[in-house]
């Protein structure tokens, strides 16, 4: 297999701390309400299930998103909260950390090939986590740009016509399996499923190859390419 001519990459969730950034917000947030008996990831887990379905009923500006679903899963709940709660959780996505190894192992990358994003967000909050990564990428997709979310193959066939290549030229590399890997399956990419906390296979689909971390696909890509 020879190195792509260029990888998508899913940000939140594979490059930026998804779950451990959510998690820690939703931990302060319910020391602040005092809320007790209840794990922040329990809490992480079902938001981005709530969040899930909701992206898929109609495009909305990602922080209307973040408003309204902390909103609905803090009435599943039955915890108090007010406008400036869903505020406050909108604005905190642009400043979520990355992972300690994506920013190595994306300018290793870069030596070898074109390193891209396809988002599910908005163009303001991307470019304030781009800066949190502190590498340049050769293309951004976003959700705004693209006028859906994934796994709507929108973003997918955006970038493919901004970069200029088929999905035969493209590692699509994601942590999310039914928002990366199930749809750029569907279309035909190689994909490499980012499997940073040993999920198990939640569909019987199956990606090109699975890592555990972006420092491990360094080394696959830098392989392909020397092989190549």
């Amino acid at each position: 297999m020879a190195a792509p001519k260029a990888i998508s990459f899913d940000n939140f969730g594979t490059i930026i701390d998804w779950e451990g950034e959510i998690q820690k917000y939703f931990k302060a947030f319910m020391e602040k309400k005092g809320i007790e008996n209840l794990a922040p990831k329990t809490l992480q887990r079902r938001w981005e299930e709530i969040q899930f379905d909701y992206i898929q009923i109609k495009y909305l500006p990602y922080r209307q998103i973040l408003k309204d679903t902390l909103g609905m899963t803090c009435k599943e709940f039955g915890f108090d909260f007010t406008a400036q709660d869903c505020e406050d959780f909108s604005e905190s996505m642009g400043k979520w950390q990355p992972f300690p190894d994506s920013h190595d192992a994306l300018l290793e990358l870069k030596k070898y090939t074109k390193i891209t994003l396809i988002t599910n967000t908005d163009n303001d909050i991307i470019k304030e986590s781009v800066k949190q990564i502190g590498v340049e990428f050769d293309d951004i997709v976003t959700a705004e740009m693209a006028g859906a979310y994934k796994p709507s193959h929108k973003g997918f066939f955006l970038s493919q016509k901004r970069l200029g290549l088929t999905e035969k030229d493209i590692l699509h590399a994601g942590f999310g399996f039914k928002y990366d890997i199930v749809p750029a399956t569907e279309l035909g990419y190689d994909t490499c499923w980012v499997n940073r906390q040993g999920e198990p296979r939640p569909l019987d689909i199956w990606e090109t190859f699975m890592v555990g971390d972006l420092k491990t696909l360094a080394k696959v890509i830098k392989l392909m390419a020397l092989e190549g």
